[in-house]
């Protein structure tokens, strides 16, 4: 069974399609996009800010309870624009912000977008700056690396931040209301289960 809309299926059947690589930020206060085209580019209501990002990076995973990982990585840290939040990203409080990669299937000829190919959703865990050369101007530049891993306390296993009741739910039961009492078993004694009185 396929997952794809019939005309993304068929261009794909087709054999010649074209594919856009699109990323979203959803960080606290800022949502901003990013892909490798040369001008920028609107998907969905979201200007996608073009030439910072540079690969999708590497999908790390493993036999067993290991969760699949993934890095990606900008160039050109820091850029004086204010929309730029990746350049500014120390700036917002980015752990667990969801990601969203998106690979767009679209006719070579004309670039029309046909729609979307795989879509898939992680949540910031750590970035990193390495060192680049000197531009032209002689000043220094960095290459930002973000590591991602899948969304919900499931899939990353015991990271001592408290989660909300939400993700408590997405992750169990639509009814679960284990994560009610979290900010305050540390300090107040909660009653769990039949209490004799």
């Amino acid at each position: 069974m396929s997952v794809l809309s019939p005309e993304v299926e068929a261009i794909v059947e087709s054999g010649e399609f074209a594919t856009l690589d699109l990323i979203r930020f959803d960080l606290p206060g800022k949502t901003v996009g990013y892909h490798r085209g040369g001008r920028p580019f609107t998907y969905n209501g979201l200007k996608y800010l073009p030439n910072r990002y540079l690969e999708a990076g590497d999908i790390n995973s493993s036999v067993g309870v290991a969760v699949t990982t993934r890095t990606i990585v900008f160039s050109n840290i820091p850029v004086a624009d204010p929309e730029d939040a990746v350049a500014q990203i120390e700036q917002y409080d980015y752990p667990n912000s969801p990601v969203i990669i998106t690979h767009l299937a679209g006719v070579p000829a004309t670039n029309e977008v046909v729609g979307i190919l795989v879509s898939n959703i992680y949540e910031i865990d750590r970035i990193s700056y390495n060192d680049d050369a000197l531009d032209a101007k002689g000043s220094g530049l960095l290459t930002l690396t973000i590591d991602l891993q899948p969304p919900g306390r499931s899939a990353r296993g015991q990271t001592l931040v408290k989660r909300s009741k939400a993700e408590q739910q997405f992750d169990n039961d639509a009814t679960d209301t284990g994560f009610e009492y979290v900010a305050t078993v540390g300090t107040i004694p909660e009653e769990w289960g039949q209490v004799s009185r």
